[in-house]
């Protein structure tokens, strides 16, 4: 009657005694897939910009993920381990939607202030020139006694160069930004759109950007100017060098759309001149760029 009893007390001394065998060779636990799944995902949550957009649904999905892990720290057997982990993934995808929604939100909400300081811009600038031509043949009117036939052929012309404007900045309004100061109308393309990385080959979607604006500004006969500039990464010199090839490279393709070559030139500025502060890298992009000047056509 007594060995039944020995057993007994054997086996649950070995059991006892396996996780500590398990340990001392050695043995480590291998967490399910849903656990390192759920880990991953919530990394990658924490570590974008999800944790700066939506804080709330990262600390939900950590709250989740340290339950599955407690849950499995306690009992690895457990398939209560598995729900709290599928959980805490699922928790930690709700918040990167959340955030990639909320970042296409701004995004939109930005593109379409940008849109309309453009579009005021140009009616501003539009408004103002045909101002001055209308005061310009005013005054040609009264000093020359203008006969009726040479009035219209006027309108007709000051006419044709408003719809000419009008259209020339409406087509590169939609591809680059357009402003006027006291240089003229001032084109602005950002480096990335047109070149690779320390390079002034210009890349096959720049060169469509610039069919765009050479058949928009084609038949206008005014000067332009091609500028070239960098930011401060780099020596002074290398970064002249580099302005001075990019811009090269736009001046030359617009004169073989058809640009009259003794109407444009090329001039690399290096790091003068920057539009944004270059301590950061949004500000070192927007510093990278091309602006193609069109000026005032000489009387």
């Amino acid at each position: 009657m007594r060995k039944p009893m020995l057993t007994s007390r054997l086996l649950a001394a070995i059991a006892l005694a396996a996780p500590l065998f398990t340990a001392a060779c050695g043995g480590e636990r291998i967490p399910p897939k849903a656990l390192v799944d759920a880990r991953n995902e919530y990394g990658k949550a924490k570590g974008g910009v999800t944790l700066q957009l939506d804080p709330t649904d990262v600390h939900e999905a950590d709250l989740a993920l340290q339950k599955a892990e407690s849950a499995w720290n306690n009992n690895p057997d457990d398939p209560t381990t598995i729900d709290l982990a599928i959980v805490a993934q699922r928790k930690a995808q709700i918040a990167e939607a959340e955030a990639a929604a909320t970042q296409a939100q701004k995004d939109a909400e930005q593109a379409k202030a940008d849109l309309a300081n453009v579009m005021q811009a140009q009616l501003q600038a539009a408004k103002g020139q045909l101002d001055k031509t209308k005061l310009a043949l005013d005054q040609t009117q009264s000093q020359l006694q203008l006969t009726a036939a040479q009035a219209a052929e006027q309108k007709k012309q000051l006419a044709d160069l408003e719809a000419k404007l009008k259209d020339a900045r409406d087509t590169i309004a939609k591809i680059a930004a357009v402003k006027d100061d006291d240089r003229g109308m001032v084109i602005t393309l950002q480096g990335e759109v047109l070149f690779k990385t320390g390079k002034w080959d210009l890349k096959p979607a720049a060169m469509a950007k610039l069919d765009q604006i050479a058949d928009a500004l084609r038949g206008k006969e005014q000067p332009m100017v091609v500028y070239g500039f960098t930011d401060n990464v780099g020596t002074r010199d290398n970064n002249m060098d580099l302005s001075q090839k990019r811009a090269q490279s736009v001046r030359d393709y617009l004169v073989s759309k058809g640009i009259p070559q003794d109407l444009i030139t090329a001039q690399g500025k290096g790091p003068d001149n920057p539009v944004a502060d270059n301590g950061s890298v949004e500000g070192r992009a927007q510093n990278r760029r091309v602006e193609i000047v069109v000026q005032p056509k000489k009387s």
